[in-house]
C-alpha cells in the first residue's frame, strides 16, 4: 500500500495497560513515529471547511507577547489571502464528524471506552503560529501531520492558574518550561488534564491533529438527568394538611425543610437519569451527516472493507438499548451481535458483518443506513 492510499493510523509504543498505568490523566508522553496516514486533509481542505457556517473554526494571529487577535469562523475565502505568511493559525473542530476518513484514526485508541472520546481538532499554521501559553481539561493526544511544531510543557494547572487579561483567549500569564519536544510528522505527544503547554509551528505548513477526551461536567449531567425525569412527571405541588400552628411564621423549621427536600430528591429516578446519561454520552459534538462519505480514497486504502460508519454518528450499546445520535434503538436478541459490532469500530469487512447479519438485524443496518449514519464501499 503506497503512503498516499494509507489510512490514518495510531500505534500506542507500550501495552495499553501501562500506558494507562503510568500516564493516563498522570504524566506526559512523548511517542516518537507513533501515527502515519495523515496527508489528509491537506490546508486547501481546511480552509474550505472554514468556509462552512455549521462548522466551528477560529482564526488566531500573534506571537509571544502580542497582540493577539482571535476571529470565529466562518471566514471568507478572501480572508486567507491577507494573512501573510507567519504567526497565524486556523484551528477546524470536529474535523472527524464531517471527514468520515479522519474519523477511522479513533479505531486505534480503543484501550479506552468509546464514549471518553470527544473529536478531532486539525490545526493548521504558518511558521510562528501558536496558541499562546494555556493548558486544556481534558486528555489529548496532539499528532503531527505535516510540518514541525515545538512544544514546551510547563505545570499543572486548574481553575486558579492565573490568566493574562489583555488578550482574547485563555493564554497563562507565566508558564514555566518543564519539558521540550520538537515534533515532525508522525510523532505523537499525549498530554493529561491540566497540563500547561505551548506549541509554535517551525514551518509554513504546519498542520497538528488534537484528538480530545470527553470529560462530563457532572453540574452538567446532573442537570440533564433531572430534565430527563422532569419530562414524564406530573405537577406535584407542596401540601401540608394536619399542620400544627407554628409558634414563630418567620423561621423555616427543620422539619419543613427536610420535608421538602426529601420530596424533591425523591423525584429523580434513577431509570429516566441513566437514559439522560446515556443520551448525552452518545450525542456528537456536531451534527457532520449532512458531509457525505467520499469512500474512494477508504476503498483504495482497504479493499476489505464493506461498510463505513459515518464520522458524525456516535454509537454505544448498554443492555438491550443502542444509543445512536443520542436516540434510543431498542434490540432484540438477533440485532444485539450487529450493534455491538457497529459501537466496537468505524469499518467493517465482509466476514465481520457476516457473522452478525441475519433478518432482524439486516432491517436495522438498512434503516440506519438509509439514514446516513452508516454507508456501504
Amino acid at each position: 500500500m503506497s503512503a498516499a492510499t494509507a489510512l490514518p493510523r495510531f500505534n500506542l509504543p507500550m501495552a495499553p495497560r501501562d500506558f494507562l498505568a503510568r500516564h493516563w490523566q498522570r504524566a506526559p508522553l512523548f511517542m516518537p513515529g507513533a501515527a502515519g496516514g495523515l496527508d489528509h486533509p491537506d490546508a486547501d481542505t481546511l480552509a474550505g471547511l472554514a468556509l462552512e457556517p455549521e462548522v466551528e473554526s477560529r482564526l488566531i494571529r500573534g506571537a509571544g507577547n502580542g497582540p493577539w487577535h482571535l476571529e470565529q469562523g466562518p471566514l471568507d475565502e478572501q480572508r486567507f489571502a491577507e494573512l501573510g505568511d507567519r504567526d497565524w493559525t486556523l484551528l477546524v473542530q470536529s474535523v472527524d464528524h464531517y471527514l468520515t476518513e479522519v474519523s477511522l484514526l479513533l479505531d486505534d485508541f480503543g484501550f479506552v471506552p468509546g464514549w471518553r472520546l470527544d473529536d478531532i481538532m486539525i490545526s493548521y499554521a504558518a511558521e510562528g503560529g501558536s496558541v499562546g501559553p494555556h493548558f486544556d481539561q481534558y486528555d489529548v493526544f496532539l499528532i503531527q501531520a505535516a510540518g514541525r511544531r515545538h512544544w514546551q510543557l510547563g505545570p499543572q494547572c486548574d481553575e486558579h492558574s492565573r490568566l493574562r487579561g489583555d488578550v482574547p483567549l485563555k493564554m497563562l500569564a507565566h508558564m514555566p518550561v518543564e519539558q521540550e519536544h520538537t515534533a515532525g510528522p508522525g510523532d505523537v505527544l499525549y498530554l493529561p488534564p491540566g497540563m500547561a503547554h505551548h506549541g509554535v509551528a517551525l514551518d509554513s505548513d504546519c498542520i497538528t491533529w488534537s484528538v480530545g477526551f470527553r470529560a462530563p461536567d457532572y453540574r452538567d449531567l446532573l442537570a440533564e438527568m433531572v430534565a430527563e425525569t422532569l419530562a414524564d412527571t406530573d405537577e406535584q405541588l407542596y401540601t401540608d394538611p394536619g399542620r400544627a400552628p407554628v409558634d414563630d411564621a418567620g423561621e423555616l423549621s427543620a422539619a419543613d425543610r427536610d420535608a421538602m427536600l426529601d420530596r424533591a430528591f425523591g423525584l429523580l429516578d434513577r431509570g429516566a437519569a441513566g437514559r439522560a446519561l446515556a443520551r448525552w454520552l452518545s450525542t456528537p459534538r456536531q451534527t457532520g451527516l449532512d458531509f457525505l462519505i467520499d469512500p474512494a480514497h477508504i476503498r483504495a486504502a482497504d479493499p476489505a472493507t464493506a461498510l463505513i460508519r459515518h464520522g458524525g454518528a456516535r454509537l454505544l450499546c448498554h443492555g438491550d438499548t443502542a444509543w445512536l445520535n443520542g436516540e434510543p434503538w431498542p434490540l432484540n436478541q438477533g440485532q444485539k451481535p450487529l450493534a455491538r459490532l457497529l459501537a466496537r469500530q468505524r469499518r467493517y469487512r465482509h466476514d465481520e458483518l457476516a457473522e452478525v447479519l441475519n433478518a432482524d438485524s439486516r432491517d436495522l443496518l438498512n434503516h440506519w443506513i438509509d439514514q446516513g449514519y452508516f454507508a456501504e464501499l
